[in-house]
């Protein structure tokens, strides 16, 4: 198993490290700066049982780079707006002078990035994250200050159309050499004024961006290669496809298949337009992030995601107490084969971070899981349904993944368990589905399939004729079968804005028939995930009655579970909790199994075997 498939505890922004010791942290830093990592630093490191990462930004030259003889030259790399001035990068607030935008087209920028690398790979440190993957490209648009517009940027969409009948007749372009005249000036002024034109041109960028990416990580793979390093490769992909709506297709989930695993920050967003306004955050007990951990560990490398809270969330929280909601986030995160980042918030005090977003309970829990690690990673599922998350239809229908985090919602808080295969486009990555694993599920889900491509479409269609259930949240291009649900109304949406109840039953009526793959509690606010391993069954049971008035979680008593069960009975069940382990009776009424836990506060493990 690879180091990074372990359990692991990660604090967000380095702490310090007689903190970390206290914590039990063996990630300190999920943006650690390479320069403060040196051969001596990480030895130290490894020798005291943690790992290291390293950050290095694929947008940002901030001040602290810039204002480096070494590093300064990298001033007349950076992107422009479409107005032709510097660009800058807004989100770092906590920055006085200006954090420039970088154009990831440039062999010099590219360059330096690789020396700082190689120096990370020789000083032997565990994990690279290429930060902010999207690129500058990503952050395109026509506002002023925005990149995308740079010499580099234009003459390679210049470059294409030159090699391209196709492109020059669809952005009705006669001569290419007029738009280059002037430094460009005529294509710029298309590009502000011309709306057709220029979704042409962010098209365009975004494929090559995303190809760029694809190159770059090639060249990291082979210096770590050289230097015979098993450091992983990672990316911040901050939302996994929560603001594809607003800022493109890069900003999407695709970028999961070229790392090794995910880390991201995230918030809960009913609209991408309300993180602009500072007030986007659900706290709970909607507010959970299973969706991503399902969606991050359904990518090829199958391995658990990072995940901490956007930078708005705890400016959001501040001023209130909320370390017992962290505390959930933190349990929930190692509940659904992810990892959870404290101690988050740039910008203040370390003591400030620390009393906000450290909760003091993770030490005890961190002692916990690592005395029971075997029911942490590893795990196996069984389960009867699977969400098809299909990039081609979610870049077809950006609302998608909103759509997806409303079916994964309705089907966590209602008992069902499930697993989350993504398929890719086409575009950025191939859209091919596994249909030996599309086989092991009684019914694959869609929470938006319009959009399919033709092999897709194919698998499905094979899946269904061999007895498999197809439910979509949408059209879908297959004939009406028995075998075949289509939902055509905006129920998910439905769901996802106004959160009602009588949504979610019409969410979840599609699935009358496979009652036994679902869990029961006899309280609605304890939520049960399932694994299996070797033999035996563990189940986490984590408690989301949160107060958000006091930072409370409410004690559940006396919550009884039912769950369906095939073959023999247990010959036991072990409650484990910071108080201790104690054995739990069993009864078997058919095909379902039940036991009663006497306190969920705010969470048990339950192993059956």
């Amino acid at each position: 198993m690879k180091w990074f498939e372990q359990v692991q505890f990660i604090a967000a922004v380095p702490m310090p490290i007689e903190w970390a010791r206290e914590y039990g942290t063996t990630v300190n830093g999920m943006w650690a700066d390479p320069e403060r990592w040196g051969k001596a630093e990480v030895e130290q490191a490894h020798a005291e049982g943690r790992r290291v990462l390293v950050s290095v930004p694929l947008i940002a030259l901030t001040p602290r780079a810039y204002e480096k003889d070494e590093y300064r030259h990298l001033l007349s790399e950076t992107c422009r707006d479409v107005y032709g001035t510097e660009s800058e990068v807004k989100w770092y607030y906590w920055e006085s002078k200006p954090v420039y935008a970088m154009c990831l087209y440039s062999r010099v920028f590219r360059d330096a990035l690789l020396a700082i690398i190689r120096k990370s790979i020789d000083a032997g440190a565990d994990v690279l994250n290429v930060d902010e993957i999207q690129t500058s490209i990503g952050l395109m648009s026509r506002e002023p200050k925005d990149p995308g517009f740079c010499p580099r940027c234009l003459e390679k969409f210049c470059a294409q159309l030159d090699s391209n009948s196709a492109a020059r007749s669809a952005g009705d372009v006669e001569n290419v050499g007029s738009l280059r005249k002037n430094d460009y000036s005529a294509l710029l002024q298309r590009l502000r004024e011309d709306d057709a034109f220029y979704h042409l041109y962010a098209s365009f960028h975004e494929r090559a961006a995303f190809q760029t990416v694809e190159e770059f990580l090639s060249e990291i793979r082979a210096a770590i290669a050289a230097a015979g390093s098993e450091m992983a490769v990672i990316a911040n992909l901050t939302g996994l496809g929560t603001f594809l709506e607003t800022q493109g297709s890069l900003w999407g989930a695709a970028w999961g298949e070229l790392i090794d695993f995910v880390i991201m920050e995230n918030l809960y967003l009913l609209s991408p337009g309300t993180f602009q306004e500072g007030r986007a955050h659900w706290l709970l007990p909607r507010g959970k992030f299973t969706a991503w951990y399902r969606l991050a560990s359904s990518f090829s490398s199958k391995a658990p995601a990072w995940l901490t809270p956007q930078i708005n969330v705890p400016r959001q929280l501040a001023g209130q107490p909320s370390l017992n909601y962290y505390l959930l986030m933190f349990l929930e995160a190692y509940a659904n084969n992810g990892r959870w980042g404290y101690y988050w918030w740039p910008g203040v005090d370390k003591e400030t971070r620390r009393a906000a977003t450290a909760p003091e309970a993770v030490k005890d829990y961190t002692q916990f899981i690592l005395a029971h690690r075997e029911y942490y990673e590893g795990l196996d599922t069984d389960n009867a349904l699977a969400i098809l998350y299909a990039n081609s239809a979610v870049l077809e229908n950006r609302k998608g993944h909103f759509k997806y985090i409303a079916l994964a919602q309705a089907l966590a808080e209602s008992g069902f368990q499930y697993d989350v295969l993504y398929v890719g486009d086409d575009v950025f990555t191939p859209s091919d589905i596994d249909t030996r694993q599309l086989a092991r599920y009684r019914a694959v889900l869609l929470p938006e399939a319009g959009g399919l491509t033709e092999k897709q479409l194919k698998a499905l269609r094979a899946y269904s004729d061999g007895g498999g259930r197809v439910i979509a949240y949408s059209e879908i291009g297959l004939d009406a079968s028995p075998s075949v649900t289509a939902i055509t109304d905006d129920l998910l949406l439905d769901f996802w804005h106004q959160y009602q109840d009588r949504d979610r039953s019409r969410t979840l009526s599609p699935l009358e028939d496979f009652e036994g793959a679902r869990i029961h509690t006899s309280d609605p606010c304890v939520n049960v995930v399932r694994y299996q391993t070797d033999g035996r069954v563990v189940c986490h049971l984590l408690n989301y009655d949160y107060r958000e008035s006091d930072d409370a979680i409410i004690p559940k008593r006396d919550v009884e579970v039912r769950l369906p069960w095939n073959g023999d009975a247990p010959t036991s069940a072990r409650c484990l909790s910071l108080d201790g382990e104690r054995e739990l009776a069993v009864s078997r009424n058919g095909s379902w199994l039940s036991f009663t836990v006497p306190s969920v506060d705010p969470y048990v493990l339950v192993v059956l075997g």
